[in-house]
């Protein structure tokens, strides 16, 4: 090997070294440990363009190459298979739970190159090409090419600078005419003479440093734009972490000057290896989901070690393998062969028409959920959900190839599954009209009692189905025996049936959130919206509706679970309520009233990170009750939703932490299906229930029947409300009028629960729902004057709450009976987009809550301790109630009230994620009272393993413990 291939070839190893480096620093946020302008950052970045550099690079090797490519069929099939595989694999990758953030990022990218996958695909079709592209362009001379090109070059470079416009619809390197050009300079340079040329190779060097130096600096320029924002002053909206874009004049003029300087060095051919690996480095570079979650939230010098090996090993030895292996494939244009092909393709015809049958049914199944906007939607979900109708029509079709593969007839199979789709729609249908919800996998029990299902149709119905059945069975079987379908071997059957299998299998793990199911269902899209499985329905199709609810567990058993544990734990909290008891006045609730007041997205933004606001304090009267009365913060399980899991929590004593993460909403999930559910308001003489909203949403009408409550106020019938008015404009019923419809529902009442859910400061915050919205906000991570806006209505809203709470208050006081008002805020407001949920995950999940007695309840539990709380858990309210109250508790909330106590306050994950209602990642997160996340000691981890025994026992387990004698019976 020559001096110059030798050096030529460190080249290319260096390359490649730094490429690897680069990616691995860049996926795992290396350049945030590093001070900027700092020697280490410096140099970081620049070999960060210089890595950047290679989108134009390879296209521009590529051309450069004047021998034909060997085997280069074969050499894109292995890109695309070695490409499509791992861009899967990233794709469904799971992300870092958390990820380092800097300034008002929310999401730092973590590629090196923009739009790194097109010049990945580009390359590969311009080293297919190659060679037909090559004859074509040498139909001219160098001369000729050289003068069209270097005017384009410079029109393009020019018109960019000076008018920042594309003249050569180049589109940001993203269009085919781009790196076509690429491609022509690199043939052009490689066809050059440049022994007219009276630079030294020094010079050429000293300019391409200049150069280099050059575009690191207007990289730098372009990647951290200065903007002026009147709410903010000057801001930066973009960071070194993002991707370089590679549409750069000066880095294709850079480039180009590299390419010139290694011309004049060397002569040497361009490997097709070397080329190769440089095509798989730009694969490589696409693939940042692999590795973070390795070297994020916290960089690890030896992850990056390791990975750096075995994916250097992994690009060395690739290239040597496909070459190795090689095989000719030549895709012959012959006329009769690609006749013969098409014969064979048309005669499965029969499969094709059956798959399009089948996407006519589900197209048209939406509009019979959709009633009076049945046409829209099906037009909107053609054109905009497409991938859900798709995975709708590929379960069904599954079922079909399973048939298949046992009955050996395309067409039979086909009839017998379309017979059994339309009886599903039809059956889904007729269970909306009766129960409004679909057919969920609970229903399938109801297949043991056939006789019993069918009584309830008419006779009619049913011989007139059973007619059109038969009818298409017999025109199936018609057309098996006339028309030919194919039949299958053994051996493909059992594959078919197996991959078929394998494919429905999958989505038993449809809400694990680590299964390729969950990654791909989330990528088109496919909200469960288990706290509506009707809404559920219609916006995924009765299909994949039913197979978001099948894999569903309740909560995972706990180690030791046993009926003789289940005693002990029944003993061991009987002791434990005798001994609180003996410090409590009451043996029972008869004499008092408590309401659980659930106040819709309360909670306080001035608590939020350097958000200042002006126009009066929205919370004044909140502010001074918390100063004398128990109050604090509570740690919400939900950001911007999941109202209903809050509510959940506070009635039962359960904590959603402890449930399964498929168990997201155990309003619709759970509880309709349980036996004997209990709830705290089982405990007092009567109950009601008030939500000034539809009673559809969760459930709610099955929930608190099952519960117990004998009155629901709501607005669809049934206990209708008496107070109904809106604030001005807005859409929502006030606080005021829930709070009058709560009174009224109080007066003369001795040992009463009731339950609130109020909705006037439920989403959307428009200014325009208030005659004046006299508050102002302001905050770095506030983007827009839109999100100033709807901040400054919210806030709006919270006045009107906390005037409402002020009166109602008042009324409270007056009144001679009793009463005790556990209030608190169920979630923030979906509206701080601009903040990072993984840097302020505990601030995003804390709202207000406070506990107050009238003077009548205060007077007759004088002498209760306090249990006050800073920070607290929706769990925990019954508990802190009963304290308060001054009442003995059961053994139960003897278990609460210890938890309540001793433990941190407990929730679902808190950083990472702002979705409600649907499968998260699973684990607790605990905060104390400081607002800080922390770890249980030896004791409270023992105390948290009876809890959840008990949880476990009540919901999913076998109930022992579903007894007087543990849940509401207060020990002797």
């Amino acid at each position: 090997m020559s001096t110059i291939s030798k050096h030529v070839n460190i080249f290319h190893w260096l390359l490649v070294g730094l490429t690897i480096f680069i990616f691995i620093a860049s996926a795992g946020q290396l350049m945030t440990t590093q001070r900027i302008g700092s020697p280490a950052f410096l140099a970081l970045w620049f070999i960060k363009v210089v890595v950047a550099s290679l989108a134009l690079a390879v296209p521009l090797m590529i051309g450069s190459r004047q021998k034909p490519f060997r085997h280069s069929q074969w050499t894109v099939i292995c890109l695309w298979l070695i490409g499509g595989l791992s861009l899967l694999c990233s794709r469904f990758a799971t992300p870092p739970l958390t990820v380092k953030m800097v300034g008002i990022l929310k999401s730092p990218e973590q590629y090196v190159i923009q739009n790194v996958f097109i010049a990945w695909f580009m390359s590969t079709l311009l080293l297919l090409g190659h060679d037909q592209l090559q004859k074509i362009l040498h139909r001219w001379s160098s001369k000729q090419r050289g003068r069209v090109l270097a005017a384009v070059v410079a029109l393009h470079c020019l018109c960019t600078w000076i008018f920042h416009y594309d003249l050569f619809g180049f589109n940001a390197a993203t269009s085919g005419t781009w790196f076509l050009l690429l491609f022509m300079l690199g043939d052009l340079i490689a066809n050059l003479d440049l022994s007219r040329w009276q630079l030294s190779t020094k010079a050429w060097a000293f300019i391409c440093l200049i150069l280099w130096l050059a575009t690191a600096l207007a990289a730098w320029l372009k990647m951290n734009v200065i903007q002026y924002d009147p709410h903010n002053d000057f801001t930066k909206n973009l960071h070194y972490l993002y991707a370089i874009p590679p549409y750069q004049p000066i880095m294709l003029l850079t480039v180009l000057a590299t390419a010139l300087l290694f011309k004049q060095i060397h002569h040497s051919k361009v490997d097709q290896q070397h080329l190769v690996r440089l095509i798989l480095l730009l694969n490589l570079l696409a693939l940042p989901g692999l590795i973070n979650k390795f070297l994020l939230p916290t960089w690890s010098w030896l992850a990056a070690i390791v990975i750096a090996i075995v994916t250097l090993a992994v690009v060395a030895l690739l290239p040597v393998l496909i070459q190795r292996y090689a095989r000719d494939w030549s895709w012959s244009f012959n006329k009769t062969a690609w006749q013969r092909r098409f014969k064979q393709v048309v005669a499965y015809w029969p499969v094709l028409t059956t798959w399009l049958i089948l996407w006519l049914i589900t197209a048209f199944s939406f509009a019979l959920l959709w009633g009076n906007k049945r046409w829209t939607m099906v037009q909107w979900m053609v054109s905009k959900r497409d991938p859900i109708i798709l995975v709708n029509v590929w379960i069904v079709f599954a079922l079909v190839v399973i048939l298949m593969a046992i009955l050996n007839r395309w067409w039979l199979s086909s009839g017998i599954v379309i017979v059994l789709y339309l009886a599903w729609l039809v059956a889904s249908v007729l269970k909306i009209q009766a129960r409004n919800e679909p057919i969920l996998p609970s229903d399938l029990s109801a297949m043991a009692a056939p006789k019993e299902m069918l009584g309830m149709v008419n006779p009619w119905v049913m011989g007139l189905a059973l007619a059109v059945i038969v009818a298409i069975l017999l025109v199936f079987i018609f057309i098996d025996c006339r028309v030919h379908s194919p039949r299958l071997r053994p051996l493909y059957r059992v594959v078919l049936a197996a991959c078929a299998c394998i494919y429905l299998g999958g989505f038993a793990w449809a809400n694990h959130s680590q299964s390729l199911t969950f990654r791909y269902l989330q990528s088109i899209s496919d909200t469960p919206y288990f706290y509506s499985q009707l809404r559920g329905a219609r916006m995924n199709g009765t299909v994949l509706q039913f197979a978001n609810n099948v894999d569903v567990v309740a909560m995972k058993r706990p180690s030791g679970y046993s009926a003789a544990a289940m005693h002990r734990i029944q003993r061991h909290y009987q002791q434990v309520a005798q001994q609180i008891n003996q410090h409590r006045r009451f043996n029972d609730v008869s004499s008092q009233n408590l309401v659980f007041v659930l106040s819709e997205s309360y909670a306080d933004p001035r608590l939020l990170p350097n958000l200042k606001m002006t126009g009066g304090n929205p919370m004044e009267f909140y502010d001074q009750l918390a100063q004398h009365e128990q109050s604090g913060l509570m740690l919400s399980s939900g950001y911007g939703g999941g109202t209903a899991n809050m509510e959940y929590q506070s009635l039962t004593g359960f904590s959603m932490a402890n449930f399964s993460p498929t168990m997201p909403t155990p309003y619709s999930q759970l509880v309709p299906y349980q036996q004997h559910p209990f709830a705290i308001n089982q405990l007092f003489n009567s109950s009601v229930a008030v939500h000034p909203f539809s009673a559809n949403l969760y459930d709610r009408k099955t929930v608190f029947r099952k519960f117990g409550f004998q009155r629901f106020y709501h607005l669809d019938g049934g206990s209708r409300l008496t107070y109904k008015r809106h604030i001005d404009q807005s859409p929502r019923i006030s606080d005021d009028s829930a709070y009058k419809e709560t009174t009224l529902h109080l007066k003369g009442c001795h040992g009463r629960f009731i339950q609130l859910s109020t909705m006037q400061n439920h989403m959307p915050y428009q200014p325009a729902y208030y005659k004046q919205v006299k508050y102002h906000v302001n905050a770095p991570w506030i983007k827009s004057p839109e999100e100033a806006n709807t901040i400054a209505a919210y806030a709006e809203g919270l006045h009107y709450t906390d005037t409402a709470l002020k009166s109602w208050i008042a009324k409270l006081d007056q009144m001679k009976e009793p009463v005790t008002v556990v209030w608190y805020g169920d979630h923030l407001p979906g509206i701080y987009s601009g903040l990072s949920m993984g840097q302020n995950g505990v601030k995003m999940h804390e709202t207000n809550y406070f506990i107050y007695q009238n003077p009548a309840a205060k007077k007759a539990d004088s002498g209760a301790e306090q249990m006050p709380h800073k920070v607290v858990s929706p769990n925990e309210f019954p508990a802190l109630a009963f304290n308060i109250m001054n009442v003995k508790v059961s053994p139960y909330l003897a278990l609460l009230t210890q938890e309540a106590q001793e433990m941190p306050a407990m929730s679902t994950p808190i950083n990472g994620t702002a979705r409600n209602n649907a499968a998260h990642r699973g684990g607790i997160a605990f905060v104390n009272a400081e607002g800080k996340q922390t770890k249980l000691t030896k004791a409270q981890k023992h105390l948290l393993h009876d809890y959840q025994l008990v949880q476990y026992d009540l919901t999913a387990g076998h109930h022992y413990l579903q007894k007087a004698a543990f849940l509401t019976r207060v020990p002797q």
